[in-house]
């Protein structure tokens, strides 16, 4: 790999001090990965619980962007790698912890490979048990039935989480715990799509760095911890609220509206569908097939 490769990290966290500041020490005691660190960037979504000062006073390294909202992951990402110069964009969820030389690698294989926009390590959890860690592009079917029904009836198309694999994966999306993104393909797209606040936004960014000839890459070789879960657990049924929106956003973009319509009306919950106004973030249950 040349030595001119460089790698901008942008981190985006609320709330979670004492995780960020794992992973921003998993960072530094990357040998491997500093002579390559162009910017280290950590977007806060206007936490209260002292994110700020921890960064201030122990890494003084780290460029720190303070929202005064909580403006979402879509948004939060593109603010801090607007701050970035660097030839990939390694994007972290402040819940994972980086095992040292596994960032090389992942530098190492996009400077080999470049036709590839995004790729994406295997997570694991801190017992390095797999998770799952790409995804498909989301459908009736997807959403419909049970992920173990189609992995069982479908394996050649749906994959376990379990499934071992020994090279490298083109696949629809990855999970966006951890990302990396060439500069190419985040400027050809424009970014991540804002109107995704929180769930999807990872999933449509790929989507349309593939319809831009570039390529979604999984690669099973290279680890990293991720807490999963654990920004969201305080708040179960937020998450889920947030899901459902941005899986509405997503049908609506990138399907037909007859497509659309159908999700709406064969779903077992279309009379309790969840609704939003103008300004996107408040939420009304509605017994409505129609949006308000």
């Amino acid at each position: 790999m040349s030595g001119t490769e460089s790698v901008s990290v942008v981190i985006i966290t609320k709330n979670t001090k004492e995780m960020l500041k794992g992973l921003l020490c998993s960072i530094k005691n990357d040998i491997s990965l500093q002579p390559f660190i162009k910017e280290l960037v950590v977007v806060d979504n206007a936490s209260t619980d002292g994110t700020d000062t921890m960064i201030t006073h122990d890494f003084p390294e780290v460029l720190l962007i303070k929202n005064s909202e909580n403006k979402g992951f879509a948004a939060a990402a593109n603010t801090g790698i607007a701050h970035t110069t660097g030839h990939y964009i390694l994007l972290l969820n402040s819940d994972t912890i980086i095992i040292k030389g596994e960032i090389f690698k992942m530098l190492e294989f996009m400077a080999a490979q470049k036709d590839v926009g995004i790729c994406g390590p295997q997570l694991v959890y801190d017992n390095m048990k797999p998770q799952r860690s790409f995804a498909y592009r989301p459908n009736m079917i997807i959403e419909f039935i049970p992920k173990s029904v189609l992995e069982f009836f479908l394996p050649s198309r749906y994959a376990n989480k379990n499934r071992i694999y020994t090279a490298p994966v083109d696949v629809d999306s990855l999970i966006g715990a951890a990302l990396m993104i060439s500069r190419n393909a985040f400027n050809v797209t424009g970014g991540f799509d804002e109107r995704f606040f929180f769930f999807l936004e990872e999933t449509d960014l790929c989507l349309r760095v593939r319809e831009n000839g570039l390529r979604i890459v999984f690669l099973p070789d290279v680890k990293i911890v991720h807490f999963q879960g654990k920004t969201v657990k305080q708040s179960w049924i937020n998450g889920r609220i947030e899901y459902n929106i941005s899986l509405h956003k997503f049908i609506k973009k990138h399907h037909s509206y007859l497509y659309y319509a159908c999700l709406l009306y064969t779903s077992d919950a279309a009379d309790d569908i969840l609704c939003v106004d103008l300004g996107g973030r408040r939420l009304i249950k509605k017994k409505t097939h129609k949006e308000t």
